[in-house]
């Protein structure tokens, strides 16, 4: 298996919006005659932002031959080994033309992890599916041609 990085697709975007948040409360404290009721609410609403943003910016899943980590806020937050896995399974939709691909991690104890295009890119999710599958660990493929086609 090919160590890889899988990150948050919409990083930029959490990031950018904390930055505004945080350049729009500047803007009223300095440029704005606001009470100071009002001035505390926006630097605890640019905090509150921050803490949603930076943990998308610096979630990270690390796939590497040992297992799968999961990093926020610069941190390890879990690690589960490949050989602490009881079962992979895979979940696979497709809704209005909206794609998406989970792969849930089950270890022998524990909650389950859940790598999800929810937040990552769905190429990146499906070609980690792809791999478990080329090594064993995720069950092959099924078939569209193995299943009966209806007939009237």
């Amino acid at each position: 298996m090919v160590p890889r990085t899988l990150r948050a697709a919409n990083a930029l975007l959490y990031g950018s919006s904390v930055l505004l948040v945080i350049a729009a409360v500047l803007y009223c404290a300095l440029y704005k005659d606001m009470p100071v009721w009002q001035l505390w609410g926006g630097v605890v609403l640019s905090l509150a932002a921050a803490v949603w943003g930076l943990y998308y910016v610096t979630l990270s899943y690390r796939i590497t031959a040992e297992g799968v980590s999961t990093h926020a806020y610069l941190q390890c937050t879990r690690r589960l080994l490949w050989a602490d896995t009881e079962r992979i399974t895979l979940e696979e939709s497709d809704s209005n033309g909206i794609a998406s691909c989970h792969i849930i991690l089950h270890p022998k104890s524990g909650k389950p992890l859940r790598i999800s295009s929810d937040v990552l890119p769905l190429d990146d999710v499906q070609e980690l599916a792809a791999d478990l599958r080329h090594i064993g660990l995720l069950p092959p493929a099924e078939s569209q041609e193995s299943a009966p086609a209806d007939t009237p």
